[in-house]
């Protein structure tokens, strides 16, 4: 049984590997932007994909006996670190002491311009992008749980492409708008606690589109919200340190300050707070810069070579 489930992961693992080197070679071919609406258009790779991630994730979740496939699971961490920053721990509030004392640490500076969670509502709200499955759906005691994807795998989750969706301030009626082919089209801004990236920066063709949707993670998060991070990642913890450092620099840049890091098995989980006042993200990255880094999120795969 054990053979039989290790043969399947891998048999869906390379369906997913075979669509995200299908991507890369459009990006080559075409430029990331071409290639990614090429690609939003292939409604039969899409479904396969899709199929393949929520069959995958099954087995990855549910996993506890195989060694090939033993990993922490996903879901669970950030369910667990979401609990921990807003209630059990309350690790918002240690962080908003730790931004105000460095604020004041710095001449020039001050705490006028900062922005708190007033109160935190009964449930989060957490929108899950590329959530395929809605995986935190079942966390409804807890979450109340927006899901998007490019193609869902489940009822309940909505189609929508993030890179097009709009962020609109809706202060007045805060909510989900649907287009004409009942696809999201809006978004309200700083309305969320918690926005979720599983496994989705590294399916997104090029440093410059994933920029843009941190920055759109940004718009919609309150202050004081967290950015969750979820990213394949099988070598030993010091193999990508650059490219992780130069995330938080970028990051920084935007207005996040990384406040967890965690490497497991197979997959790097990161967790991004929207600082109580940008400033403070902004200079802590001026300050702790590396003459490498840029305003880019690169990922391993950037690099990779086809043959032809």
């Amino acid at each position: 049984m054990a053979t039989e489930a290790t043969e399947e992961h891998k048999r869906l693992a390379n369906i997913i590997k075979s669509c995200h080197d299908s991507l890369r070679i459009l990006t080559k071919q075409y430029g990331a932007e071409k290639a990614w609406q090429e690609h939003t258009k292939d409604t039969k790779r899409l479904q396969e994909y899709a199929e393949a991630m929520h069959q995958l994730a099954n087995i990855w979740e549910t996993n506890t006996t195989n060694q090939d496939l033993m990993a922490r699971s996903r879901v669970k961490w950030t369910i667990e670190y979401c609990m921990a920053y807003f209630f059990s721990e309350r690790i918002y509030l240690e962080k908003r002491l730790r931004e105000q004392r460095l604020l004041e640490s710095w001449e020039g500076f001050d705490c006028s311009q900062c922005q708190y969670l007033e109160t935190l509502p009964e449930k989060i709200r957490v929108l899950d992008v590329g959530s395929c499955f809605n995986p935190f759906g079942k966390s409804q005691q807890q979450f109340e749980v927006t899901a998007i994807d490019l193609c869902p795998a489940t009822e309940d989750v909505l189609k929508g492409d993030f890179l097009k969706i709009q962020v609109q301030s809706m202060p007045d009626e805060p909510k989900t708008v649907l287009d004409e082919h009942n696809e999201v089209c809006t978004l309200p801004a700083s309305y969320y606690e918690c926005v979720v990236f599983s496994l989705l920066l590294e399916y997104i063709p090029s440093s410059e589109l994933r920029l843009q949707c941190c920055q759109k993670a940004y718009d919609l998060l309150k202050y004081e919200g967290i950015l969750i991070i979820i990213t394949p990642d099988s070598q030993h913890v010091g193999k990508n340190a650059a490219i992780m450092k130069n995330w938080r620099y970028s990051l920084g840049m935007l207005g996040f300050s990384r406040i967890r890091f965690e490497k497991l098995p197979h997959i790097t989980c990161l967790a991004f707070r929207k600082a109580s006042d940008p400033r403070v993200a902004q200079r802590w990255s001026q300050l702790h810069r590396e003459p490498y880094m840029e305003l880019t999120v690169d990922i391993p795969q950037d690099n990779k070579t086809f043959d032809d």
